[in-house]
């Protein structure tokens, strides 16, 4: 239990993250600072990797005491739709997110990335002349293109260990060989990531302010991230449900 709530931790957080850090794309666009924006994001979704190691150390010793592969599918399930509800809650709240980036923006004038964080986090005071979204785009105006391709990325990104370390239980004799897959699920969304979806949105943000766009093709990736948990979620109770 204490190994698998260690994992459910550090996966959700993690996750979380990632999400999060959607906000700081937004807070450049609106303020005109989009470079740091960019660069901001790429640090915090670096710096959500620090949940990693744990993550896999507690699937990885709860596999090596015999763990079963429904039991295994179950935790799957748990952590996916707990990520899928972290990031929903990132969704609803988007607007606060980027908001709390543009605080960072200014305080990271005078201190480093580590120090403006923590002056941030804990500083109630608002800064002036904050920039607040739009309205949410209407899901009619989002692209389905998008979506799905989005939905798909980040189906290999978010659960490539875990598909991986599934088939590592189903075939014990070649356990470190098919652990050793997650580079290669975790690479196919990676590639479609760093090919489609990144310079897809770097090329909306540039685009004038008041067209629309930009701000439905952040909310299509997003929607196709939240998706791609449901997916996922759903897919390892069905696995689980048939063998069972």
């Amino acid at each position: 239990m204490i190994f698998f709530l260690i994992a459910l931790f550090c996966y959700v957080f993690m996750q979380l993250i990632e999400t999060i850090s959607f906000g700081s794309r937004v807070a450049g666009k609106l303020v005109n600072r989009l470079s740091l924006g960019t660069t901001l994001q790429h640090s915090i979704y670096t710096t959500s990797r620090l949940f990693l190691p744990p993550l896999l150390l507690s699937l990885s010793f709860l596999i090596e005491t015999k763990l079963s592969i429904q039991l295994f599918l179950l935790i799957a399930a748990v952590l996916t739709i707990a990520a899928f509800f972290a990031s929903l809650f990132v969704l609803i709240k988007f607007n606060y997110f980027q908001l709390l980036f543009q605080r960072l923006f200014i305080k990271y004038t005078f201190n480093t990335i580590p120090i403006a964080i923590l002056k941030v986090i804990f500083s109630k005071k608002n800064e002036l002349n904050q920039v607040n979204m739009e309205a949410v785009p209407a899901i009619r105006n989002l692209s389905l293109k998008k979506i799905l391709v989005s939905s798909f990325a980040y189906f290999f990104l978010s659960t490539g260990f875990l598909i991986a370390f599934s088939f590592a239980i189903l075939i014990p004799e070649y356990r470190m060989t098919m652990s050793q897959l997650t580079t290669a699920f975790h690479g196919i969304g990676a590639i479609i990531l760093a090919m489609y979806i990144d310079p897809m949105i770097s090329r909306a943000l540039d685009i004038d302010l008041k067209n629309s766009n930009w701000l439905e093709n952040i909310y299509s990736i997003f929607i196709g991230r939240l998706f791609s948990y449901l997916l996922a979620s759903s897919s390892f109770l069905a696995i689980y449900l048939y063998i069972y």
